[in-house]
């Protein structure tokens, strides 16, 4: 399990009130309803009504969400979310008004940035919605949705309303403590005006929008987040600002990721690729979670040379059925927190393949995947065009945007590694910072 620890109840709740701000604009104002969505909306409204199949889906997913507690807004059986419109005008809602604002309890209960997924993560559960999270062109609009409310709000003046030091703010005392806590390391006790770019005697701490406060830099990352063992070219140091996941040997070609345990499979991972995906086969994957509340830009875990780089589209809100309402446990009320494996495989996501400077080490690969409302990839400029391009280890290679993700490092058949402590699944308290040891090859 990655933390925050995911609470049902915070989510239900969470959705309980939008659905109760919805129907009051829909009693009130008239703001909502087919001919106010935005643009992207009406498109996925057109697309979903042009087939039956999708219909029926749509339709059905939320149909599927069982009639008893928790899942329930009240006691007398009332669905949260009863039908298809009113899904679509809490999408509306979010797209147009909501910038993630602070929460303890969301940020506990792995909500914070992704109200998209709160709204989905019943129906997503269900199988009807596992099927239609999994349809291409369901994807393409979602895709959509999600860059319209980027562009629309997330990267504008508008968003800075949640970037203050207001008790809801992501400058409140509480927020600067979760994100101090996080960041902090080897006893270090630094304030957050000293671990990042920022300037508190200005409105916003002179922040551009949510987005610029979510991709924030560090004030020195040479100072703060140094490389370790630069020029030792055995060392692999860690990528992201993360916590271990999952740690897997003997990785397959194909393997049943979708079921339990999630076992890797690399051909799906690197589709479209098969040169770089047989380099893989038999060797290791490493898979490390970012929080919400963590720094959000790649770095190089090797030296080399960058070979491909891009960004693969896939899902966004889609999660196996083993997390789903079939599972015993009952669905990941955090999903896709306990999905992480599946979504490697499906999500959409930026694959790096670096060929290193040591003969031993070989290629390495680096997935870097969007979790539901994460909807962007960015990959630096420099890796984008006249592949193959040199790249340091330790330096930055891209960035996710609006919150909590997950990335994979790939390791050749035949190499061995000795981890760090924290990389070992299950034994790290807190994150391992980006740049720092991760693992020694040895042949």
């Amino acid at each position: 399990m990655t933390p925050p620890y995911p609470n049902p109840k915070v989510l239900i709740g969470w959705v309980r009130d939008l659905v109760a701000e919805v129907n009051e604009k829909r009693r009130w104002s008239g703001a909502l309803g087919p001919e106010n969505w935005a643009p992207s909306i009406q498109a996925f409204d057109a697309l979903v009504k042009s087939s039956a199949k999708l219909r029926m889906l749509a339709a059905a997913m939320l149909e599927e969400v069982p009639n008893k507690e928790p899942y329930l807004t009240d006691p007398i059986g009332n669905k949260q979310i009863r039908d298809y419109e009113l899904l679509l005008d809490m999408f509306q809602c979010i797209l147009t008004t909501k910038a993630p604002q602070w929460s303890k309890s969301e940020y506990e209960g792995g909500l914070i940035g992704f109200p998209f997924n709160a709204v989905l993560d019943w129906p997503m559960a269900t199988p009807s919605g596992y099927a239609f999270f999994l349809e291409q062109r369901v994807n393409e609009k979602l895709k959509d949705i999600l860059n319209a409310w980027r562009d629309g709000l997330l990267t504008q003046e508008a968003s800075l309303k949640v970037i203050t030091e207001e008790p809801n703010g992501w400058l409140s005392p509480q927020a600067l403590k979760v994100i101090e806590d996080d960041t902090n390391v080897d006893g270090q006790r630094l304030k957050f005006a000293e671990l990042f770019k920022c300037d508190p005697s200005k409105d916003h701490w002179d922040f551009k929008s949510w987005d610029d406060f979510f991709v924030r830099e560090f004030k020195s990352i040479e100072g703060l987040r140094p490389v370790h063992f630069p020029n030792d070219t055995k060392w692999i140091v860690n990528s992201c600002e993360s916590k271990a996941f999952a740690l897997q040997s003997n990785v397959k070609e194909h393997d049943t990721f979708w079921l339990k345990g999630q076992p890797y499979s690399v051909a799906e991972m690197i589709p479209s690729k098969p040169e770089y995906i047989s380099k893989f086969v038999g060797g290791t994957v490493y898979q490390a979670f970012l929080s919400a509340t963590s720094y959000h830009r790649w770095n190089s875990p090797v030296k080399g040379n960058v070979c491909f780089a891009e960004v693969i589209d896939g899902t966004y809100f889609s999660e196996p059925t083993i997390t789903g309402f079939s599972s015993l446990e009952g669905p990941d009320p955090a999903a896709p927190d306990l999905s992480q494996g599946y979504i490697s495989h499906v999500a959409t996501r930026a694959v790096f393949i670096i060929k290193t400077d040591d003969p031993d080490v070989g290629f390495v690969g680096a997935v870097y995947v969007g979790m539901a409302d994460v909807s962007t990839c960015e990959i630096s400029a420099k890796f984008l065009k006249n592949l193959p391009q040199e790249v340091e280890k330790g330096e930055e290679i891209g960035m996710f945007h609006h919150g909590g993700s997950t990335h994979c490092l790939l390791f050749e058949k035949g190499l061995k590694l000795a981890w760090v402590d924290g990389a070992l699944p299950g034994t790290a308290k807190r994150n391992l910072p980006v740049r720092s040891a991760l693992a020694y090859a040895y042949t």
